[in-house]
C-alpha cells in the first residue's frame, strides 16, 4: 500500500512535463463530458480548481504518461515515464470462472482494481495531500473508472497469452481483424469505435451523442451506482466475456456487427458515466 501511494504521489511531479502532449481518446473525452454533467456544482468547481480546467482535458493522462519523451540529441535516453508502474493499471483480471483473479498482469504492482481503490481512498482524504498529489489521484480515478468498463479491458486467464510479457507483440484483446475491409484490432473496435459507429452522422459531436444516449432515469442511475468497485469490475468481467465469442482473429466485421451489439456498448457507457460522477461526488464532497 505504501509503495503504491508513493508511486502515485511521485507521479505528480511529472505532470508539467506531460502537458505538452495532445490528449487522445474520443471515447474517454465523451464519457467524461457526460459524467461532468452529473457532478455536484461544488465538486465540479473543486475539480476544475485542482486541474486548472475541465476534467475532459485530463481524462487520457494515464495513457499519455506511458509515452516516451523524445530527446533528439540523445535518442538513447528516451524515457518512458512511469511505464513499469502503469502498464497493468488499465486492466482487470478474471479467471476461467469469471471471478476476479489475484494474479497480477505484467508486473508486481497489480492490475487496475487495487490501484483504483488506493486512488479513491486518497481522494477521500484529499485534504491531507498536496495539491499535486490530489491532481494525480484525480486523473487516475477518472481514467481507471472509464477503462474498467471498456469490454476489452478485461484479461481473461483462460487465454494463454493473457499475461504476456512487455515486448511480446500478440495479446488476445489486441488481436487483428478487419472492419469493413480495413485492418484494425479488436481492442480498438471496443475502445471507441463501438460508440462512434452507432451514429456516424454525428461526426464525434459530444452533445449529440450525449443527447441520444444519456437517457436513464434518476432511479436507474442510483441503482447502477450501488455497490463497490469490486462489484463493478466483476459485473463487467461477466457481461463482457461474450465479445470473444462474437469475433476471432482475422474475421471481417462491419457496422452491422456493432449495431447488433449496441446493448452492451450503451450499457457499459452508462455504467462508466454514472459511476465516475458518483465516485467523484462521494470523494470530493
Amino acid at each position: 500500500m505504501k509503495k503504491i501511494v508513493t508511486i502515485i504521489v511521485s507521479l505528480a511531479f511529472m505532470c508539467s512535463a506531460q502537458e505538452a502532449f495532445a490528449w487522445g481518446g474520443w471515447a474517454h473525452r465523451f464519457i467524461t463530458y457526460t459524467a461532468e454533467k452529473y457532478l455536484d456544482p461544488e465538486v465540479k468547481s473543486k475539480i476544475e480548481k485542482y486541474l486548472g480546467s475541465s476534467m475532459i482535458d485530463h481524462c487520457s493522462w494515464m495513457d499519455e504518461i506511458r509515452k516516451p519523451i523524445r530527446n533528439p540529441k540523445h535518442p538513447e535516453h528516451d524515457y518512458h515515464m512511469a511505464w513499469e508502474h502503469t502498464l497493468a493499471w488499465h486492466m482487470i483480471t478474471a479467471d476461467k470462472n469469471l471471478q476476479l483473479s489475484n494474479e497480477r498482469a505484467y508486473n508486481n504492482d497489480g492490475d487496475l482494481l487495487p490501484n483504483l481503490k488506493v486512488c479513491i481512498e486518497n481522494l477521500k482524504n484529499h485534504r491531507n495531500f498536496t495539491d499535486s498529489a490530489v491532481v494525480v489521484n484525480l486523473k487516475c480515478v477518472i481514467h481507471m473508472i472509464e477503462d474498467m468498463h471498456c469490454p476489452c479491458h478485461i484479461y481473461y486467464t483462460e487465454f494463454p497469452d493473457c499475461f504476456r510479457k512487455p515486448g511480446v507483440k500478440y495479446r488476445w484483446d489486441l488481436f487483428s481483424l478487419f472492419y469493413e475491409g480495413e485492418k484494425t484490432t479488436y481492442h480498438k473496435v471496443w475502445d471507441g469505435m463501438s460508440i462512434l459507429e452507432l451514429y456516424p452522422e454525428y461526426n464525434e459531436d459530444y452533445a449529440k451523442f450525449q443527447a441520444k444516449l444519456d437517457n436513464l432515469s434518476p432511479k436507474k442511475i442510483a441503482k447502477m451506482c450501488e455497490g463497490t468497485p469490486e462489484d463493478w469490475a466483476l459485473e463487467t468481467a461477466k457481461d463482457c466475456r461474450v465479445i470473444y465469442d462474437w469475433a476471432k482473429p482475422n474475421d471481417n466485421i462491419d457496422r452491422e456487427f456493432l449495431l447488433k451489439r449496441r446493448k452492451l456498448t450503451v450499457q457499459q457507457y452508462h455504467r462508466s458515466v454514472y459511476r465516475l460522477a458518483h465516485t467523484l461526488n462521494e470523494c470530493l464532497k
